[in-house]
């Protein structure tokens, strides 16, 4: 017997025509919602222990001890374009790169402290300037963290997030004024048009700190987004009111980012973006091999968009600078569901469809929706009919992304009614997006 799924359809004409009414319309933010998908790399001297980028914090590595890695930091199997290669290959459009993490080791050539890449390592190469020229090669774009408010090696930083060595004291402002704003002036004027700087664990940082930050950035680079972790943690981004998101909008956020891999039931603002690890570790971690599989991945960038947001996956690179194959593998898998399936990701409008038609907490379909057309993201494949109630206008189509010749489902609408005969067997391995075209919007 076929088995028959109903899904409500709440959209409206509006939802399918233009972009939420509460969404900023200059145009600024266009690349930002276009994208969807980037790549996030941790990767600095904490690679050499191989135990995660906490490593010199959670084993109290006194400053001098750890900063003897340094001398031992040779990626010779670095290689940018290959890098940018996965990263393409994955359906990716922009990275995200640690330009100094909270070890305070610049992973680019900094005037502002000998404790860099360049001055401080055998390797004697700017990573960040090859990754760059890769970027603009390959059409992608390119940002950075800056770990702003917490540094572990230079006096004043370690003090927002515990010190345990002698060397780590000093002033916080001063440390700001004399390290963290220069550097990030540095990143801003030497790598080309940025696609972000991604601020990180803002303990300590003031209002009037954060908006110093905004303000350079802004000033320098207009077109860069800047991310809400410059004044408020990721994990306190969904308990605050009105007046709080309102004060990031004053400060000069653009846009909500959340908490290490949380997804939000409900976003407060339009552009958001989430960081997810493809296992359990952001820097390089030998132990770890809990890799997320294709369909896990799969469902969590579906997901995303279909609440409008972006997808922000890391990769830990290896202390020879080496992605670890089964990144590489499994990102590879969601590149080419992406070459498939991508015109209901890239730019696609957030879900026209109601939380509680999708299943409740356990959902067999999430949704997104473009101009004329609504994706429905079948998470479980339906064999048999697929019953839509609530269409306000007439579908003029139906068929499966997956489908090579996109063949025509039949479809029977009766007022606000459509149900749609699939296969009983799904095309595609991974998630099955069903397209439906809206009369006189195609």
């Amino acid at each position: 017997m076929n088995r028959v799924v109903t899904v409500l359809l709440l959209c409206t004409t509006a939802a399918l025509a233009a972009p939420q009414a509460s969404r900023e319309t200059d145009g600024r933010m266009d690349r930002f919602r276009q994208a969807k998908f980037g790549m996030f790399i941790h990767w600095g001297l904490y690679a050499i222990p191989a135990r995660g980028e906490w490593v010199m914090n959670r084993s109290k590595i006194p400053v001098a001890e750890y900063a003897k890695l340094a001398g031992q930091f040779n990626p010779v199997k670095f290689n940018a374009d290959e890098w940018v290669r996965i990263a393409k290959d994955a359906g990716m459009k922009y990275i995200v790169i640690t330009s100094k993490h909270h070890d305070g080791f610049a992973m680019f050539g900094s005037t502002t402290s000998r404790y860099n890449i360049m001055d401080a390592t055998p390797f004697q190469r700017d990573p960040l300037q090859e990754l760059a020229a890769a970027c603009r090669k390959a059409g992608l774009g390119l940002g950075f963290y800056y770990s702003q408010a917490q540094d572990w090696h230079h006096p004043g930083g370690a003090a927002s997030g515990g010190t345990w060595d002698a060397a780590q004291q000093g002033d916080f402002d001063e440390y700001l004024k004399a390290i963290a704003m220069p550097q990030v002036k540095e990143l801003l004027t030497r790598y080309g048009p940025l696609f972000s700087i991604w601020f990180d664990t803002p303990v300590q940082m003031s209002r009037d700190n954060a908006e110093a930050f905004t303000r350079l950035v802004h000033t320098t680079q207009p077109a860069t987004f800047v991310n809400s972790r410059i004044f408020y943690s990721g994990r306190k981004i969904p308990t605050l009111d009105a007046e709080q998101l309102a004060e990031l909008k004053q400060i000069g956020v653009d846009y909500l980012s959340y908490g290490d891999r949380q997804i939000p039931q409900q976003p407060q603002w339009p552009d958001w973006e989430t960081c997810m690890t493809l296992n359990n570790s952001w820097g390089y971690t030998a132990s770890d091999d809990n890799w997320k599989s294709p369909a896990v991945l799969v469902a969590q960038l579906v997901e995303i968009a279909s609440k409008g947001g972006n997808f922000l996956l890391n990769v830990g690179p290896t202390a020879e600078g080496e992605i670890p194959e089964p990144s590489v593998r499994n990102l590879k898998a969601v590149g080419d569901w992406l070459k498939v399936n991508g015109e209901a990701i890239y730019g696609a409008e957030p879900s026209p469809l109601s939380a509680d038609a999708a299943g409740g907490s356990e959902p067999s379909w999430r949704c997104t929706a473009s101009k004329g057309k609504i994706y429905i993201h079948l998470l479980q494949w339906p064999a048999g009919e697929l019953r839509v109630a609530g269409v306000p206008q007439k579908v003029a189509g139906a068929y499966l992304l997956a489908d090579p010749d996109r063949r025509p489902l039949a479809i029977q609408q009766t007022d606000s009614k459509l149900t749609v005969t699939l296969p009983e067997k799904a095309p595609g391995a991974l998630v099955n997006v069903l397209c439906l075209t809206v009369a006189g919007n195609t």
